[in-house]
């Protein structure tokens, strides 16, 4: 497989706070992910729960075959501008919103029995009434513990789950009624964050061996995300023949959603230095950025084990000029807790890329204390020299209008 081609971003060109997404960079990752659908047969959709920057799906979706969404607001976005196939995942729906799913939605998975049996009724109807087959799935929980190294908020296999019916609950209602499954089209089950082949390949028999002598009822089996699929290290030729022996021993469509695979290192964040401070007692400096970690970077101050890479700086032994980053919020705990180090000593002014600042950081965003949300633009060849195309600019009318 082709690798990942080397950034071309020129930081001087844009102006801060801003999210760049680098053109070459997000066409590999989508060529990567159509190679594995066309080899394997399986289908492949978008999770917008990871990003959702829509002016660009007219581009994605010649690579891939749908939307995968979380909510009303996601179905509706999916469906006017990413086209007619939208799965909807939730762990419970609204009786007043359900309607509304329907009409934007071809796939619903069901996050237990109950809501299945609640909303039965109401999608056969309304396929028989609009002539729209809805197809309709049950995510399972199958207890592997695959989660994240960063804790048990990405494990959605932990001990307390609220996600997905566990083996011995799905036993129990199919022991009750023989055709609980009728009318469902399929089964999904998401247990991975930023994970290999090789947890597939390990967790595929452990799934099989509870679930797997339901799998050939059903037209389809929804292998979740979380897989780093468009890494350079990631074994694709492994994943294709997973797919391919999964989808022959039970003879069922297999379906992908991966959403930060999709714009895995392909943009970045970019911050200017406002200001250094430097205390006494205290062995490195402060550099404050016209971003928020707690606004722009939520996911960083939530888990602090995470790794956020800075272009250009080395963890805080490498070099002699150490530096703790810091938010321009009031708030005390905006920062990042790991110190970097730079070979050159930071000034007022410079520029400060976040690598791999797209994924669920964008779809995050929130404008706590009034900070400035940052532009989102697209870094693209023009001719012979690369250019930032302003997608976004949000502004003062924006702010106000979420607060009332």
């Amino acid at each position: 497989m082709k690798k990942r081609p080397s950034s071309t971003l020129d930081s001087s060109k844009v102006q801060t706070p801003v999210f760049v997404i680098e053109d070459e960079l997000l066409k590999h990752n989508l060529e990567r992910l159509k190679y594995v659908k066309d080899r394997s047969g399986c289908k492949i959709f978008l999770a917008m729960k990871a990003w959702a920057t829509w002016p660009l799906f007219k581009m994605v979706k010649k690579y891939l075959n749908g939307s995968e969404v979380s909510s009303l607001n996601e179905a509706r976005l999916g469906f006017e501008k990413f086209g007619p196939e939208v799965h909807i995942y939730s762990p419970a729906y609204k009786s007043t919103e359900f309607d509304e799913i329907l009409k934007n939605c071809s796939h619903i998975i069901f996050n237990s029995f109950g809501q299945w049996w609640q909303f039965r009724h109401q999608v056969e109807k309304f396929s028989k009434k609009h002539r729209k087959n809805i197809e309709c799935g049950l995510r399972i929980n199958p207890e592997v513990n695959m989660g994240a190294d960063a804790g048990d908020m990405y494990n959605p296999c932990a001990p307390d789950s609220r996600l997905g019916v566990r083996f011995g609950e799905f036993e129990k209602v199919l022991k009750n009624d023989q055709k609980a499954l009728e009318g469902l089209s399929g089964i999904h089950f998401h247990i991975f964050f930023e994970k290999d082949e090789q947890d597939l390949e390990k967790v595929l028999p452990q799934i099989e061996k509870k679930f797997g002598k339901y799998f050939k009822q059903l037209k389809w089996v929804n292998f979740g995300g979380g897989q780093k699929i468009t890494d350079d290290n990631y074994d694709v030729e492994k994943l294709i023949s997973l797919i391919k022996n999964f989808k022959k021993r039970y003879g069922v469509q297999v379906h992908l959603e991966p959403g930060a695979a999709v714009v895995w290192q392909t943009g970045i964040l970019v911050a200017s230095v406002l200001d250094i401070v430097e205390r006494d007692g205290v062995a490195y400096k402060i550099p404050i950025l016209d971003i928020s970690f707690e606004a722009h970077l939520m996911d960083f101050v939530l888990s602090p084990d995470l790794e956020l890479r800075i272009r250009g700086a080395g963890g805080e032994k490498k070099y002699k000029n150490i530096y703790q980053f810091g938010g321009c919020t009031c708030l005390a705990g905006d920062k990042l807790s790991q110190l970097y180090s730079f070979p050159k000593e930071l000034k007022v002014g410079d520029k400060i890329v976040i690598e791999d600042g797209i994924q669920y950081s964008l779809v995050k965003v929130t404008m706590f204390n009034g900070v400035q949300h940052p532009d989102i633009v697209l870094w693209k060849k023009a001719g012979k020299e690369y250019i930032p195309k302003l997608i976004r600019r949000f502004g003062y009318e924006d702010f106000k209008k979420r607060m009332g």
